[in-house]
């Protein structure tokens, strides 16, 4: 999975990512951004490295941060 066009495709869409939760080992699929226009609250996320990815959660209006390994594949949405 190319983890940069992940994040290019977050800074300005809606992206439909599928993984699977550390904690219970379920698998999960959540719409998640980094664009401005879908979100309750700012983006002062700029530049992201490291193992982890810092990500909005558009229903539940709040910020998660996903284990790049955890994540299986995504889709965009919107």
């Amino acid at each position: 999975m190319d983890i940069n066009k992940l994040r290019t495709k977050l800074e300005t869409n809606i992206v439909l990512i599928t993984f699977q939760s550390l904690k219970s080992g379920k698998i999960y699929n959540r719409e998640y951004t980094l664009c401005e226009k879908y979100m309750a609250v700012p983006n002062h996320i700029k530049a992201q490295n490291g193992d982890k990815l810092i990500c909005y959660d558009v229903e539940f209006q709040k910020w998660e941060d996903l284990e790049i390994d955890s994540i299986e594949s995504f889709v965009t949405v919107e």
